[in-house]
């Protein structure tokens, strides 16, 4: 497999090609910025790519006790995760770059994609000629949220089949789709003297997987010369990011009821692999530079605990969790019981 170098040469010919007609052009400054631009935008969208995961991998349980065999539990779900100001900003200085130099300063505090607006230029040469690029800007909101659907049934050995679906719903400057699927088992059971002797506290594992698909809008932003010629057009416009996220969550869940109400927690692990697209004007620039992004594709893990809530009533029941972690994350959902 070509190195990350060979692949940035490879994108500096085929940019060469198509915009200078392979003229005399110092090749190290364009592999340098093409360096440069795959930094900041490996920052840009960091934020962003874990945000999803704390939204793909929330409320995926409402109990560690079973629904009962062949029942079903479905449910309608809002998740609503506000942003953390730390999340919505990072800083970046001239020193961590190869060849772009922060407009007027050797540090600025830019957005994440989960930021606001900024005025931050980036100036850099290519064969001797200035280019300047904006850095981009976030999608100036506070919350995120998205609703989605989701139907568990009961199996053998107290074990809970649950599916969830999301079709692709815009909410302001941000669109989501969600799938995926988790199987909980009852740990309780193998301490339980008799099925019908109640329990202090119930207890089970959980494992899922689920895809998230999130497309996040921002303000156009060219990539061009600083004094362009008559006519000419930008190398390329970008205004939206693409992250499709591929979530294993493992969780170990506690449960116990009082009453009308339920109380529950848990703690999980999830590991995740996360892919980078831009959007914007089509062209040679913009699809070799996304063929150039899945050099940022990259696996995270996190670590979160769950604190939830729910109320029954006849066949219904109202759920609500709060996820702690990096990100502060609320779900509340309405449930059916088909008993």
């Amino acid at each position: 497999m070509p190195s990350n170098n060979s692949k940035i040469s490879i994108f500096c010919a085929a940019l060469m090609s198509s915009f200078f007609g392979f003229s005399q052009i110092n090749d190290l400054g364009l592999t340098n910025a093409v360096q440069d631009m795959l930094y900041i935008s490996g920052e840009f969208v960091s934020s962003a790519a874990v945000a999803s995961v704390y939204q793909s991998s929330s409320s995926w349980y409402s109990s560690a006790e079973t629904i009962g065999k062949f029942k079903l539990d479905v449910s309608v779900n809002f998740n609503v995760l506000p942003i953390p100001k730390k999340q919505k900003s990072f800083v970046i200085t001239n020193d961590e770059l190869l060849t772009m130099e922060i407009r007027g300063a050797t540090s600025a505090e830019i957005p994440t994609a989960l930021g606001g607006d900024t005025d931050t230029f980036f100036d850099f040469y290519i064969d001797d000629e200035a280019y300047e690029w904006q850095a981009f800007e976030g999608i100036k909101q506070n919350i995120v949220t998205h609703p989605y659907l989701q139907a568990s049934i009961g199996l053998w050995k107290e074990t809970d089949l649950t599916l969830r679906y999301s079709p692709k719903v815009t909410i302001n400057t941000s669109s989501y789709d969600i799938f995926g699927a988790a199987i909980k088992h009852s740990i309780t059971q193998y301490f339980r003297k008799d099925l019908n002797s109640s329990q202090p506290i119930e207890l089970a594992v959980l494992a899922s997987y689920s895809v998230f698909n999130l497309d996040l809008f921002f303000d156009e932003v060219s990539i061009e010369p600083v004094d362009p010629e008559t006519g000419s057009e930008p190398l390329t416009t970008i205004n939206a990011i693409v992250i499709d996220a591929d979530s294993w969550l493992f969780q170990l869940i506690a449960s116990k009821k009082v009453k009308n109400f339920e109380f529950t927690g848990s703690l999980g692990y999830s590991e995740n692999k996360f892919n980078y697209t831009l959007g914007g004007k089509e062209g040679v620039f913009l699809d070799v530079f996304n063929d150039l992004l899945s050099l940022l594709d990259e696996r995270k893990t996190e670590f979160k605990g769950d604190l939830g809530a729910n109320y029954y009533f006849n066949k219904f029941y109202i759920s609500s969790m709060l996820t702690l972690g990096k990100f502060p994350n609320v779900n509340i959902s309405l449930h059916y019981l088909f008993l």
